[in-house]
């Protein structure tokens, strides 16, 4: 099979089996139906990759009559954003909508020159694809059992998972066109369809609630796609071109090219829900568990960060690369802080998200090899962790009936499966030595080059961001593993597919952190080099090695199963030596948290995690966040100007 073939195969196939399995209507068929094209996805996905990897970059360009299906396809895609926004009287959907239906036209139809390559796969490009074709793969299987008992829960009558999954499946192949489009045409194209498929995922259940969220995720993100239109125009009046690696490599800078792609990076922002932009994402958490941990967490909210990625060797060394690298790292920083004060274990994750793509934006803007390195490595593993999670919870969910960590309390007793699968996940994100880590790591590491004379708040920023991120998942971990007397047995009801792919993401997670170095060398370095830049690492021993520090990943790996299989071993707890909870009176039973207080009386204790909303209040807090990442980006759109 060529490289062509498997990228047909990576962006068409989905569209086909979505199309497909929204003509099935029966479970049963559905099933092994879309386990098998998961399977085909994976396989094309790696296979895809070695050729990559061996051969180097690839380039193709498709027939030109599919320049005008795009541009038809274009066409009736923003016309249904207009119908949408006329339907539902909502004014700035028909404004937004209105501008592209005029703009778009107006720019594409009097372009007559031929663009080559129209697509151009790197390595960049095909991390990206391995993210979302094995990653949304299993997102997609996990779906199969949890959709059933979603709809059940939620009375969905009759069943509109037909819908969802095409929807669903789809998604994946307009994100592999997006990752491997050169052209902007195509680009936009597939960025129009994200936003179709991500409009109709939030907005399943039909709830108020999810219409709502749904009409603000179009909104916004037709904001950016607004960007995206008036960038390419800029592109072709200044440049004479819509091919990226024309626009990055032209070696002319200058505020042209600075503003637009400044404007490109803004459209970034809005996919990839960076402050202000962030209401889209929190909305969007009404949506079924699969579509959180696939369009929401893993993948969608990464083609924002895929698109400044793919454009920073365009802004090297320049003000707007200074200013990207102070916005990715405040946003790093705010929504770390507002996560503090949740207790929605969805919106902890959507907050989570949010920050962690501020933190690659970051990368981004610091705009050296090791942060592009950074940057690929999180997005990697944040992908793989965080897709996790939202899946983690979302099963929780189903079986406790709330996504508060409250009522997760001593759930280690209950579910033993679920919550450590969470607590993996959790672990993954928080500490040493897993992926995530060693990318924020790498990060600071990057950030404390001094490269700019802001270098010392950019570091301040991803600190502060750092110890935030360990307060709430550590208030959680200790929710899932806290055990009240009485907090015993087992309820757990198993789904083979759901746990299956639970187990899967689990090991991805540990397995490669635990491969970081080989992943490092072999892929994301090269990739690095192969978008522009110099190795961000060096190997010296067993540890991963920069200037300024080292990352020994295999002996940390050795600690930190020593400190848990020695314990484990040595501590044998006697029934006789455990005693009752000591409660400042006399206890009722040893069973129940019940003391007796003051004239006999009983007192229920009553346990709980500190939010600190006082201090850290969502709505209070938002005014002042959002306001000071409009003026961020104001100060990114007038100092590429000047």
């Amino acid at each position: 099979m060529t490289a062509e073939t498997l990228v047909g195969v990576l962006v068409l196939l989905p569209f086909i089996v979505g199309g497909l399995s929204f003509l099935i209507r029966s479970e049963g068929l559905r099933k092994p139906f879309v386990i098998a094209f998961s399977l085909v996805m994976i396989i094309a996905s790696l296979w895809l990759f070695l050729e990559v990897y061996n051969y180097g970059t690839l380039v193709s360009n498709p027939s030109p009559v599919w320049e005008y299906l795009i541009f038809a396809v274009d066409c009736l895609l923003i016309g249904y954003f207009l119908y949408v926004g006329i339907t539902n009287k909502h004014y700035l959907i028909i404004l937004l909508a209105a501008f592209q239906s005029v703009s778009f036209p107006l720019i594409s139809l009097p372009f007559h020159k031929q663009v080559k390559p129209v697509l151009y796969i790197d390595l960049l490009s095909v991390i990206m694809c391995l993210v979302i074709s094995l990653i949304g793969s299993l997102i997609v299987v996990f779906a199969l059992d949890y959709m059933r008992n979603h709809e059940v829960h939620h009375r969905v009558n009759p069943s509109r998972q037909h819908i969802f999954f095409f929807f669903l499946i789809s998604f994946l192949g307009a994100m592999n066109g997006l990752v491997f489009a050169n052209s902007l045409f195509w680009l936009f194209l597939f960025w129009e369809i994200t936003t179709l498929c991500c409009y109709h995922l939030i907005r399943h259940d039909l709830t108020e609630e999810a219409l709502g969220a749904s009409l603000r995720a179009l909104w916004m993100n037709l904001a950016g796609a607004v960007a995206l239109i008036i960038g390419i125009g800029l592109s072709l009046h200044n440049f004479d071109t819509v091919v990226i690696q024309e626009l990055i490599s032209s070696g002319v800078v200058g505020p042209a090219l600075l503003l637009t792609l400044a404007l490109f990076c803004f459209t970034g922002f809005t996919k990839a829900a960076q402050v202000p932009w962030q209401g889209w994402l929190l909305g969007a958490m009404v949506a079924p568990t699969p579509v959180s941990a696939l369009l929401h967490s893993s993948t969608m909210v990464k083609a924002g960060v895929y698109l400044v990625l793919r454009l920073a060797p365009g802004f090297v060394e320049t003000q707007l690369s200074a200013a990207i690298a102070i916005f990715g790292a405040f946003v790093f920083m705010v929504t770390s802080v507002l996560a503090i004060g949740q207790s929605n274990a969805k919106r902890v994750l959507a907050y989570s998200t949010i920050a962690n793509l501020g933190l690659i934006i970051c990368c981004a803007g610091i705009n050296t090899g090791l942060a592009i390195a950074a940057a690929m490595v999180l997005i990697v593993f944040h992908a793989i962790s965080k897709g996790l999670l939202f899946l983690v919870v979302g099963t929780i969910e189903q079986q406790v009936g709330s996504r508060d960590i409250e009522d997760m309390e001593g759930l280690i007793t209950k579910l033993p499966v679920l919550s450590g699968i969470a607590l993996v996940g959790m672990i993954s994100m928080l500490f040493l030595p897993f992926g995530v880590v060693f990318g924020k790591w790498a990060g600071i590491q990057a950030a404390s080059e001094p490269v700019t004379t802001w270098f010392f708040l950019i570091v301040a920023m991803l600190v502060m961001g750092s110890a935030s991120t360990l307060v709430y998942y550590a208030k959680w971990m200790g929710r899932l593993i806290s055990c009240a007397p009485d907090s015993s047995g087992s309820s757990e009801v198993k789904a083979p597919l759901a746990y299956g792919t639970l187990m899967a993401l689990a090991v991805l997670a540990v397995g490669l952190s635990f491969l970081v170095v080989p992943l490092v060398v072999n892929v994301i370095d090269p990739a690095a080099v192969a978008v522009g830049y110099e190795e961000g690492f060096k190997v010296v021993g067993t540890a991963l090695a920069t200037p300024w520090g080292a990352f020994p990943v295999w002996p940390l790996f050795v600690a930190v199963v020593l400190a848990l299989v020695i314990p484990a071993l040595v501590v044998r707890l006697k029934p006789a030596e455990v005693s009752a909870v000591y409660m400042c009176g006399v206890n009722v039973d040893e069973r129940h948290l019940v003391f007796r207080s003051a004239v006999d009386g009983h007192v229920q204790v009553e346990t709980g995690g500190t939010y600190w909303t006082q201090w850290f209040d969502e709505l209070s807090l938002n005014k002042w966040i959002n306001a000071a990442g409009i003026v961020l980006l104001a100060v990114l759109f007038v100092g590429v100007v000047l």
